[in-house]
């Protein structure tokens, strides 16, 4: 069974009064208050409904699963990834492997936790 991620967007409306001679002057004013930061005082917000928009598979590069009190852990690197640890690993991509991956994984942890 694989896992996916549904999407859901919705819009946030906010509406600003302002006093103005004509819609231009308005809009202008609204631009205006909205960027600064004590100027949004009278507004009003409406939000749409969620719509559904997309749904696509789950397929990160890290993912974890608990496991006996501990946690295992899935590392899938893309070509990126890929390239920028054989880079540090001072390798080509292609010359990358699972000991390589997994080596290089252990000590950023390690290095990490040490800090």
């Amino acid at each position: 069974m694989s896992k996916y991620i549904s999407y859901f967007q919705s819009v946030t409306s906010i509406g600003i009064m302002t006093h103005a001679k004509n819609i231009r002057e308005a809009e202008q004013k609204a631009k205006l208050k909205l960027k600064n930061k004590d100027g949004v005082n009278y507004c009003v917000f409406d939000q749409s409904d969620f719509e559904f928009s997309n749904t696509e598979i789950y397929d990160p590069e890290i993912d974890s699963q608990e496991i006996d009190g501990g946690v295992n852990l899935k590392f899938k690197p893309d070509r990126k990834t890929k390239n920028i640890i054989a880079t540090r690993l001072q390798k080509s991509p292609k010359e990358l492997t699972s000991n390589d991956i997994e080596g290089f994984v252990k000590e950023c942890v390690e290095v990490g936790l040490k800090a």
